[in-house]
């Protein structure tokens, strides 16, 4: 049985994006739908081809705000923040669960704190 192949829309406009998308398309489970310079563009994008993942590629420091119609309208897509300066990447996701009040103070109990 062949995995579903994970559709991706690629925000950004460096040189940075260009290798991703590079990397991307050589990669079997994943169909590159198209590319946006910025999240502003890309709800059109995102509108008629519905992407599992949508990467931003180098954002600028206010991502979070730019993103939030994105987050907004398309509230179940996972929205990963990768930047060339830096050693990680940054989940940024709007789904919504259902939680009891155990559940929020047991997160609130993981949760490192930082110095």
């Amino acid at each position: 049985m062949e995995k579903e192949k994970r559709r991706i829309l690629l925000i950004g406009d460096s040189l940075f994006t260009d290798s991703l998308v590079q990397l991307l398309a050589d990669v079997e489970n994943i169909e590159l739908i198209g590319t946006a310079v910025s999240p502003t563009f890309a709800i059109t994008a995102v509108a008629k081809a519905v992407p599992h993942i949508i990467i931003i590629a180098n954002a600028s420091e206010n991502t979070e705000t730019n993103l939030q119609p994105l987050l907004a309208m398309f509230p179940a897509i996972l929205i990963i923040h990768a930047d060339l300066n830096q050693d990680y990447v940054q989940i940024i996701t709007s789904r919504r669960v259902s939680a009891r009040r155990t559940d929020l103070l047991a997160a609130i109990q993981e949760l490192s704190i930082r110095d």
